[in-house]
């Protein structure tokens, strides 16, 4: 695998990002995306758990399947609030798996905007929370992607570190 650094800006137009970034499938990392969005300064996991803290989350284990294991039903069950406290501890072997937040608290939507500017096509009714975590099916570094803004779109990238020269 031949990883190549990742181009990061602060801002970008509209027109240089759709030419040299989103035509030939380029990533890039805009840090400035969401810096004027209420989501940035008012989503945090405390705000998260007083809105959905109570609502009942499946959770999945992070022991790998093999091909009698059923692999789409929850190992347990916490709430929302308890899953949070928890994995705020440190790494846990619990994971949530699709869960959308949007769907019990759809105020959350009116706190950012698309950013249709740079491109359309966003599938808006199915955005998902993405808990960092650790499993056997996906390995995400990320501390708290909510306090940096919304994933729009998810690519695997990998550090350099792991190029094979």
């Amino acid at each position: 695998m031949q990883l190549k650094p990742v181009t990061i800006v602060e801002n970008i137009e509209p027109g240089v990002f759709r030419k040299e970034f989103y035509e030939p499938g380029v990533p890039i990392v805009i840090k400035n995306l969401a810096k004027n969005w209420t989501a940035y300064r008012k989503w945090n996991w405390d705000y998260f758990k007083e809105l959905v803290g109570d609502k009942t989350v499946p959770l999945y284990n992070n022991v790998k399947s093999d091909a009698y294991t059923p692999i789409n039903t929850a190992d347990d069950y916490k709430t929302f609030g308890e899953y949070i406290d928890m994995i705020s501890k440190g790494p846990a072997g619990w994971r949530i798996f699709l869960f959308n937040i949007f769907d019990h608290a759809p105020q959350l939507t009116k706190d950012f905007d698309w950013p249709e500017h740079l491109m359309k096509g966003f599938v808006k009714k199915y955005p998902m929370l993405f808990v960092p975590g650790c499993s056997n099916f996906h390995y995400n570094i990320r501390k708290n992607c909510f306090e940096t803004g919304l994933n729009f779109h998810l690519k695997k990238l990998y550090h350099l570190h792991y190029s094979h020269n």
